[in-house]
């Protein structure tokens, strides 16, 4: 599979006193790049080759998607349960964790020194949404969080993205007193900054999956809703 890497100097920060008392943290790890609807797989290999830069990035992806159709938890290289991404992880080594998501998640302490996994709803420019109802269902990898107050635009929110607008700009909104999180997927080298408000309400909404030949659980969201799997780094 033509499996993209997005090569640069990457890091892991485990100093959990520094994420606890930091306006912002990130630990920044490697994007690799879905092919097909290998989101999911595309974000643990991320993770993999964040705890050891020496894996080749292909055999990673590949290994990964030939255990997860052994497994019989995938067809095409889907998950579409946070347990199913679990038991892929356990089986990778990575030893996850599933844990409950809510707006008051303590989002520091989480990411201190792990990174999160959960699916969310992306809408056309990947943001996230709740207009689709989970047939737009793609993993998320969560790297860190800002609590500085982040000033957007619309004109960055069509992009997918909260970015500081120029001074220039004539749809500046107030500035956001919320909690945003660092995130990246299989479907973009850009890192994102997003409301984690709006991503667990995009989250919530993930009820039906898109029409295909998936491997899909009865109880679709049940299996995503409120939860995510944390790995340590």
């Amino acid at each position: 599979m033509g499996w993209g890497l997005h090569k640069e100097i990457s890091y892991v920060n485990r100093d959990i006193e520094l994420a606890r008392g930091a306006p912002f943290f990130n630990h920044h790890l490697p994007v690799v790049l879905q092919h097909g609807p290998t989101c999911g797989i595309a974000a643990l290999s991320s993770i993999i080759l964040a705890k050891d830069p020496n894996c080749d990035h292909v055999n990673t992806a590949n290994s990964l998607l030939d255990a997860a159709l052994d497994m019989d938890i995938s067809i095409q290289g889907e998950l579409m349960s946070v347990w199913y991404m679990a038991k892929l992880a356990e089986w990778a080594g990575l030893n996850p964790q599933v844990v409950d998501l809510t707006p008051n998640t303590d989002i520091p302490k989480l990411l201190a020194d792990s990174v999160l996994l959960m699916i969310y709803d992306k809408d056309k420019n990947n943001a996230p949404t709740t207009r689709y109802g989970g047939e737009h269902a793609h993993w998320l990898l969560v790297t860190g969080f800002s609590n500085q107050p982040v000033i957007s635009s619309q004109t960055n929110r069509r992009k997918g993205r909260l970015l500081p607008p120029s001074p220039r700009s004539k749809d500046l909104q107030e500035p956001q007193n919320e909690v945003h999180v660092f995130a990246q997927h299989g479907k973009s080298r850009i890192r994102q900054l997003w409301s984690w408000r709006e991503i667990l309400d995009s989250n919530d909404s993930v009820k039906r999956a898109k029409s295909g030949n998936y491997h899909v659980p009865e109880d679709f969201h049940g299996h995503v809703a409120g939860r995510g799997i944390r790995i340590k780094l």
